[in-house]
């Protein structure tokens, strides 16, 4: 649909596969553009000379949207991608910001932080490790709960096609290490946007819960719009696509925005 752009953002380790619960419903009111990051499954990687950052992924987010004629966009971000949906307001391209469990609440060198790396880094590795056996692995019902309950909250709801694609994205993923090296030393200091902003908060996230994660944003975003997503965990979409896409959409098509 030829609507207002919308930029969908993965997290770490992820890909635009995490979207697709939600990418119809939202490609009803919006142009809708879900990049790959930087350094992630089916992206490009780093250029030689450019180290993988957050302010990186960001520089190369920017140089997207200006090849897709887009100046300013209603951004929508989960996880790390929440983080740089705020990177990419304070650059003034943002029409909204909707933040589904972002990364960045945090202080830099917390017991908070070392605990995200703590989880992040060995999912990382086993899901490497796996290899071709992660299909067999997926394929009950049960089993797709019980792998994938850091990051989703009921993995039973998920196929097996896309348990599957969610590990393999996450081993593929060549600049995780870097990339998580860079959020746990960087401070998360980004000005309020201007701009209609919603965070909404997973019930059952156990990677990054609430209030230990959340409550830095109620600090560094006091007007932001605050919700919680009942029953769902860190990647909503798979949990609950009608609430994370009227969560969304609530933002986007106000008169606000």
């Amino acid at each position: 649909m030829a609507g207002p752009p919308l930029v969908c953002l993965h997290g770490v380790g992820g890909s635009p596969a995490v979207w697709e619960p939600v990418r119809g419903a939202l490609e009803e009111r919006h142009r809708v553009l879900v990049p790959t990051l930087r350094g992630h499954s089916g992206g490009e990687p780093f250029p030689p000379g450019v180290a993988p950052t957050i302010p990186a992924l960001a520089d190369a987010l920017e140089a997207e949207l200006d090849a897709a004629g887009i100046d300013r966009a209603h951004l929508v971000g989960n996880s790390l991608g929440g983080w740089l949906a705020f990177e990419l307001a304070a650059r003034g391209r943002a029409l909204s910001v909707v933040a589904l469990s972002p990364a960045g609440g945090w202080l830099p060198g917390s017991r908070e932080v070392r605990r995200v790396r703590g989880l992040i880094l060995p999912a990382h590795l086993m899901a490497r490790g796996l290899g071709s056996g992660i299909r067999l692995l997926v394929g009950p019902a049960a089993a797709r709960r019980a792998m994938l309950g850091m990051a989703v909250g009921r993995g039973d709801h998920m196929t097996a096609d896309e348990a599957e694609r969610f590990f393999r994205d996450n081993a593929e993923c060549s600049a995780l290490r870097a990339l998580l090296d860079d959020a746990v030393t960087r401070d998360f200091t980004v000005p309020e946007p201007d701009v209609p902003v919603r965070i909404a908060w997973g019930e059952q996230d156990r990677l990054l819960p609430p209030p230990r994660y959340s409550d830095r944003f109620t600090t560094l975003f006091p007007r932001a719009e605050r919700r919680t997503l009942p029953g769902a965990g860190h990647v909503p979409t798979y949990d609950d696509p009608a609430v994370v896409t009227r969560t969304i959409l609530e933002v986007t098509t106000s008169p606000a925005a």
